[in-house]
């Protein structure tokens, strides 16, 4: 068994230094789309879909196993030579700016953003088994492929609302919401101490046709009692019936009305309602 040595270095970005015995390589993109040169001349290019399996690689170049004879013109190694020449002193610059750099401690600053600020569920028949799907975008010195959810903290200004399951699809980190009852929700995540901008939910769960019917019923029962009080007044005669004046308002009452207290004036019937005085719609005055 021969030893074996392979070093990968991130160099931001979603670039990458790839060392092994035997060649260099540098390569750039992320899980969808990537494209690496290394120093033997090989280039590849890969493009696939995430959480599917399905992708497509193309590799051109590289070392031959065998050589033409070129009829006597003499070949050159030149263009090949310099290829691999720019490749290593790329390289070997990314290095030294990679080491300098986080040897003074500098990292790139995380970016915590949903992809958009606003989500609408309405649930019908139709579509209550579909799944609703909101991302959040990660950046920095960590990739979001490389972002453990733990390390994620979801915070929902009403949980009654809805709530959020993990769902990692790669390029973003992925939550399925969950609608619970008709309202909105302001959610924010945050990581590595940067909290996001809020994305505002809003649940409709299309439930409102039962609420509309328990109302109508309600409104009928008063019109039965209203009729009632007026009748105390009839019997009355208004130059002997006392009653009572607060200090404000446009109403008179008796003496068991719930707005008498001892501030109110006593005048008769007749000389309250000649003042303009009207019978309180509580007592009936």
């Amino acid at each position: 068994m021969g030893l074996r040595f392979r070093k990968s270095i991130k160099l931001g970005n979603g670039a990458k230094l790839n060392i092994n015995k035997k060649s260099v390589g540098l390569s750039v993109g992320g899980k969808g789309a990537r494209y690496t040169v290394n120093s033997s001349g090989r280039r590849t290019k890969s493009v696939g879909i995430p959480g599917t399996g399905l992708s497509y690689v193309s590799t051109s170049g590289g070392r031959k196993s065998s050589s033409r004879s070129s009829h006597g013109r003499k070949t050159s190694g030149t263009s090949k030579g310099g290829c691999l020449l720019a490749i290593i002193i790329f390289c070997a610059i990314s290095v030294i700016v990679y080491g300098i750099a986080h040897l003074f401690g500098y990292r790139r600053p995380t970016k915590v953003e949903w992809t958009n600020d606003n989500y609408s569920i309405a649930l019908n028949d139709y579509n209550r088994d579909y799944s609703h799907i909101i991302y959040l975008r990660i950046t920095g010195e960590t990739d979001a492929e490389d972002v453990d959810p733990k390390d994620i903290k979801i915070e929902i200004s009403n949980s009654d609302v809805c709530q959020l399951e993990y769902d990692d699809s790669g390029a973003y980190v992925t939550y399925d919401v969950k609608p619970l009852k008709d309202g909105f929700a302001d959610v924010t995540a945050t990581y590595d101490g940067v909290t996001s901008d809020p994305i505002t939910i809003t649940v409709d769960m299309g439930e409102k046709v039962t609420t509309t019917t328990t109302t109508t019923t309600t409104t009928a029962e008063p019109e039965t009692t209203t009729e009632a009080p007026p009748v105390t007044t009839t019997a009355q005669d208004p130059a002997e019936t006392i009653v009572y004046i607060t200090a404000s308002g446009d109403k008179y009452h008796n003496k068991s009305c719930r707005y008498y207290d001892d501030t109110c004036t006593p005048m008769t019937l007749q000389d309250a309602q000649n003042a303009g005085y009207k019978p309180c719609r509580v007592c009936g005055g």
